[in-house]
């Protein structure tokens, strides 16, 4: 992995430390209070690694559109990934759950960890599952951009899992404790994918722009027979 490819998954990885630390010290010891609830800073930061990965998959397509390979993915993906981005930024699904699908105590028989209206999240996630075989098609030739999804998938998964848990089933402090966790693992899966797409974005360019021509260096001993 080349040297800026290297430097963004390190920057990305101490991100993921500092953002939590930082607010959950901001507000100590009411650590959660810019973690845990919906419309946060935390939430910021999630829904603006979202945009970043959303806007570099059009940068992904515009480029395999000039070089050609398979593209159409990624419009794709970076439209779900904006779509994301705004779910998360202005809370459009619990809005959706807590004002029409709980009250009406509308759920799904089979998965009956899952509170009223909560699932919605859930139905994303299938959705992203069906399309990860084409993801994963258009990133595998890219090692790094490959390991990066993956991580992104699973600390996804386990996010969406946890925050499917009815709130009911704990107490305050241990809904705290979890709710922190969950968004920070989330976190970590929206910097992941993130950083799937700009490492993809940066190996198509170090592919395909040309390369600068060193500058040819003067005989050795010019000087001195001109001398």
């Amino acid at each position: 992995m080349s040297g800026p490819r290297r430097g963004l998954v390190v920057c990305l990885i101490v991100l993921w430390v500092l953002v939590p630390v930082g607010l959950a010290a901001a507000r100590w010891p009411r650590y959660w209070v810019w973690i845990a609830p919906e419309l946060t800073p935390m939430t910021w930061v999630q829904s603006v690694a979202l945009v970043v990965a959303g806007l570099g998959c059009f940068l992904v397509a515009l480029v395999l559109r000039t070089v050609g390979g398979r593209r159409w993915i990624w419009p794709l993906l970076g439209a779900g990934l904006l779509a994301l981005a705004l779910d998360d930024r202005f809370a459009l699904h619990e809005r959706v759950r807590d004002g029409y699908l709980a009250p009406r105590g509308v759920s799904v028989p089979f998965l009956p960890w899952v509170a009223p209206g909560d699932f919605l999240i859930l139905g994303v996630a299938v959705v992203g599952l069906v399309l990860l075989p084409a993801v994963w098609g258009a990133v595998r030739a890219d090692r790094a951009a490959a390991t990066a999804l993956v991580v992104g998938v699973v600390l996804s998964a386990v996010s969406v899992g946890v925050d499917s848990i009815d709130p009911g089933t704990w107490s305050v402090s241990a809904e705290r404790v979890q709710q922190s966790l969950e968004e920070v693992v989330e976190l970590g899966g929206g910097l992941s994918l993130m950083a799937a797409v700009v490492l993809r974005l940066l190996g198509l360019l170090d592919a395909h722009l040309p390369k600068a021509k060193p500058k040819p260096r003067a005989a050795a001993g010019a000087g001195a027979s001109s001398a």
